[in-house]
């Protein structure tokens, strides 16, 4: 067995399948040998396998089964190398929110058996991560930190890798000098080690640099020495992602055939290689390309495949460029209103990206790295004075006197950072409150004023024909003035009630209510609109079922549900309240009880409804007699349905009507105890 052990360390990957079927043949031999050690080794040696053939589902599946065994051999090395081997898999597979979650398992059993080389890798690859998602901050704090450990190994195609990806976070910033910079540093570090891979990394960021500056013909010349030194070690993606910024440059000096063949190159790589990043790049890529060239319907076709991946995946960089891309694509249509919707988007991804604390952060990350190197030259320096008993005191108040101006130092940078976290805060709560004030005055200008307009006509013209002695017409004007009247009421009611939760003056104050009483009461409320068309307000309620809510919050939900469903449902339709408790549908829920109001008018766009209760948009449309509305009702349902630790949903089908659920608290003597 031992003999045939050694076989298998021989192991080489270049080997065909047969040598796969005589490991998995040998498993079973130390399966039935309760051999873990054997078997660990086995299943890696699989994994590694199918690793380099790129074969990533099975070599997921043996590199699980590697961990099992890892485990309980208690052998940390390699749990720590299984966790950035899954997290390397997950990344190629454009999961980067899983890849993330392995490298932070391996970092801190990386740490606890003092293993540097490794730290540093991860350092360096989950700052490549969080640069992948546009956290440039993170980014660099985990790029400073892999730097200075691979400093302190004298790892130099390490450190080359680190330099250059400090550069991109610069050029990130638009800090073009100090990119470059870094560039040039790695460049040199890879010239004189002969380091391929690092050559061709420079390369292409060199060739990014200028691509900035406009410098195209430079650009060329890197990328396409990228592109061979990327060729020569087998480094596809390196070769996709130069064929995109060749396409970049074709695109800008309007060769739009050489672009479209650059770009559909780099898709083609991404296919082979499953790099989902780099599909949904190739997307974008060619959905510009195409609207550039007048192709809207290709164009809009490629973006929202790259869309909807990018959000899902929380790629913000893209996100911002596809929402910009499909906002122009909308204008371009003259659909000025969707074009609007993917601006604001756009620069909701844009803001979260870039904000006013980058040159803070960076300034901090560079302190943490020059006091690291302070740090270990002042250790290097307390060891060659050791021999001197005089001289080694006098280094160690040097030291002691440096940390304390060091923390000093990291305190007052803490101290700024609460103060500006403090006063962005606030300033976030004032923006709020200008919002909450600009709606309300521009409900009171538009939503308010035209109907109390209406209503002062309507008395007009009543004092003003004088003579007027036809009862059918005063009948029909005073029927306008109560309609008037009464959208009005529930429209300040709604204002009141809305402008009370945003200042906090609106209290929560439960008590014991009896439902059916309660949707009487808003049934007579609403008992006018109703008969005007024909409606029959139905109720099923239970006149035993109480319930613990706030009086005024509760009758302000239902009144705006069954005003609405009113408003939404033609002429001699019908609206329904009925209830049902949850102990019908789960005994977790069973002091809960579900209030449904259900109609069956014309139902809500499909578009719109997985953001009806959103707070950032007011969704308002007439009703089947032309009614107005302000957009927020439902907004304020949602919020003291909130109150009320409740839910709130919508289900509706268009001209099928639509049914408004939420939860409300049961009362009973345990709820009431």
């Amino acid at each position: 067995l031992l003999l045939f052990l050694a076989f298998l360390v021989q192991f080489s990957f270049a080997q065909n399948q047969r040598r796969i079927d005589s490991l998995l043949l040998s498993e079973k031999k130390f399966l039935i040998q309760k051999d873990t050690n054997a078997l660990a080794n086995i299943n890696f040696l699989i994994a590694e396998y199918y690793d380099h053939e790129k074969s990533y589902d099975s070599a997921v599946f043996f590199y699980q089964k590697t961990f099992d065994y890892a485990i309980l051999l208690n052998n940390k090395p390699r749990i720590a190398y299984l966790y950035k081997a899954l997290g390397k898999i997950s990344w190629i597979q454009g999961d980067m929110g899983e890849a993330l979650i392995y490298y932070n398992k391996s970092l801190p059993v990386a740490q606890s058996i003092n293993d540097t080389s490794l730290t540093s890798i991860l350092y360096n690859n989950i700052g490549t991560i969080y640069w992948g998602i546009a956290d440039y901050d993170k980014a660099l704090e985990f790029y400073y930190l892999s730097l200075s450990l691979r400093d302190s190994l004298n790892d130099e195609e390490g450190k080359s890798l680190t330099l250059n990806n400090i550069g991109m976070v610069f050029s990130e910033w638009g800090k073009d000098d100090e990119a470059f910079n870094y560039y040039k540093r790695a460049s040199i570090i890879c010239n004189k080690i002969d380091y391929t891979f690092g050559i061709a990394y420079s390369y292409y960021n060199l060739g990014n640099h200028y691509l900035k500056k406009q410098n195209l013909d430079s650009a060329i010349v890197s990328f396409k020495l990228a592109i061979n030194n990327y060729k020569i070690i087998g480094k596809m993606i390196g070769v996709s992602i130069c064929y995109e910024k060749m396409g970049d440059v074709y695109e800008m000096r309007e060769d739009y055939k050489s672009a479209m063949l650059y770009y559909n190159k780099m898709l083609a790589i991404a296919d082979s290689e499953n790099n989902l990043k780099n599909k949904v790049i190739a997307f974008y890529h060619i959905a510009h390309l195409n609207f550039s060239k007048g192709n809207l319907s290709e164009a809009l076709m490629y973006v929202q495949k790259s869309s909807s991946i990018s959000k899902e995946k929380n790629y913000k960089n893209l996100c911002n460029k596809n929402y910009r891309l499909l906002a122009d694509i909308n204008k371009k249509k003259g659909n000025y209103k969707k074009a609007l919707e993917y601006y604001v988007i756009a620069n909701q991804y844009k803001d979260s990206i870039f904000n006013d604390e980058k040159t803070k952060q960076i300034t901090r990350m560079e302190v943490v790295h020059k006091t690291a190197q302070k740090e270990r030259e002042n250790f290097a320096l307390k060891k060659e004075q050791e021999k001197q008993l005089a001289r080694l005191e006098a280094g160690k108040l040097t030291i002691r006197f440096q940390n304390v101006v060091v923390i000093a130092i990291i305190i007052l940078l803490l101290l700024v950072f609460v103060f500006a976290l403090i006063f962005y805060r606030e300033k976030q709560k004032l923006k709020i409150a200008n919002n909450t004030k600009n709606k309300l005055f521009s409900i009171i200008s538009h939503d308010l004023r035209g109907p109390l307009g209406n209503f002062k006509g309507l008395i007009d013209l009543l004092l003003i024909d004088e003579k007027i002695d036809d009862p059918e017409k005063i009948n029909s004007l005073l029927k306008l003035m109560q309609k008037t009247a009464s959208s009005n009421y529930d429209l300040l009611e709604n204002l009141l009630s809305w402008s009370g939760t945003k200042s906090g003056n609106l209290v929560y104050q439960p008590q014991k209510l009896n439902l059916k009483i309660l949707v009487d009461s808003v049934f007579e409320h609403n008992e006018y609109n109703a008969q005007v068309k024909s409606i029959q307000l139905i109720s099923e309620i239970d006149e035993k079922i109480y319930v613990l809510a706030d009086d005024l919050m509760l009758h302000t939900i239902l009144r705006n549900l069954v005003s609405n469903a009113i408003k939404f449902t033609g002429k001699k339709g019908t609206v329904i309240v009925k209830s049902q408790k949850m102990s019908e549908k789960n005994d977790k829920e069973k002091n809960n009880i579900e209030i449904i109001v259900s109609d069956n008018g014309v139902g809500i766009d499909q578009e719109i409804l997985p953001n009806i209760f959103t707070d950032d948009e007011f969704y308002s449309t007439r009703g089947t007699d032309n009614e107005n509305g302000s957009g927020f009702g439902l907004k304020l349902c949602k919020e003291f349905v909130d109150k009320h630790k409740g839910e709130i949903r919508v289900e509706s089908v268009q001209n099928g009507g639509s049914d408004f659920i939420f939860t409300i608290l049961e009362y009973t003597a345990k709820t009431k105890n």
